[in-house]
């Protein structure tokens, strides 16, 4: 195994250039990270680089459009083009295969990649995600909320977005992190913000019914308070479709099961992945 490096990417994709962050071994199997909505790559995973690290894993963690170092997206996108923005990102790192590891939005964009390109997925970590799509209520009740971003509220949305994707035990007991959440959420791109929460909450397609067809080793993780995503369905439809996937539900954990339980999700992330390196 070679000395672990870090490096910063930029990759030109279909949603447009986006910050990488490739670190750990540089000759292990690779995992790609992407992140929920309303965070970048390090706020949502940032925590369990190290342990994948300390198991030999090369990773790259990605910022989406308008967090972190990545601008915002011009228009508004598809589930299927964030898919092929993940292949980019291996292409552009000479990477033919990787495990998919992502949180909410991060694992719509990992079933799409598993989907378009089973032969490119090693394994999947799916946490608090879903396979299905958008009704036209939930789709009016987007429109409403990429309206309130874009508009503004006072004080800032991060206090709003906290409240309804961390747990009443998080948001008690992990202050600091709860602190750096809101202002990292206070200070993105609110045009790109509403036109991502758009495309990600609003316009995503349905794939439950052909969850079958992924047939990698996959880890479902949800949290018992999750309140965007429930684990019912949204977490049971993954483990009872997906041949052979592992549901873990943690307990006093919402929507941001990496941020709010980093240790025990590293901890099944390190076990899970262990015997695929």
């Amino acid at each position: 195994m070679t000395t672990p490096s870090t490096r910063v990417l930029t990759v030109s994709t279909t949603l447009g250039p986006l910050r990488v962050q490739d670190a750990g071994p540089a000759d292990g199997p690779v995992a790609l990270l992407w992140p929920s909505l309303f965070s970048e790559g390090e706020t949502s995973w940032g925590l369990q680089l190290a342990s994948l690290h300390e198991l030999g894993w090369r990773t790259l963690l990605v910022d989406p459009p308008g967090t972190g170092g990545s601008a915002p997206a011009t228009r508004r996108f598809t589930m299927e083009e964030c898919g092929e923005a993940a292949l980019q990102v291996l292409d552009d790192a000479a990477v033919d295969q990787a495990a998919l590891v992502g949180l909410s939005w991060g694992g719509f964009v990992a079933l799409r990649v598993a989907l378009i390109a089973p032969q490119r997925v090693t394994a999947l970590v799916l946490s608090n995600t879903s396979a299905r799509g958008v009704g036209l209520s939930e789709r009016l009740r987007v429109r409403m909320t990429a309206l309130l971003i874009r508009t503004g509220v006072p004080g800032g949305m991060g206090r709003l977005v906290a409240g309804g994707m961390l747990s009443d035990y998080t948001r008690r007991h992990n202050s600091v992190f709860v602190s750096k959440f809101v202002e990292r959420v206070n200070h993105l791109d609110t045009a790109g913000l509403a036109r991502a929460a758009r495309s990600v909450l609003g316009d995503r397609s349905d794939v439950v019914d052909v969850l079958h067809r992924i047939t990698v080793p996959t880890l479902v993780i949800a949290g018992a308070e999750d309140k965007a995503l429930p684990q019912a369905p949204h977490s049971d439809d993954l483990a009872h479709r997906i041949v052979g996937a592992r549901l873990v539900v943690l307990p006093r954990v919402a929507h941001l099961s990496p941020c709010e339980e980093p240790t025990k999700v590293a901890a099944l992330i390190r076990e899970f992945l262990a015997p695929l390196g």
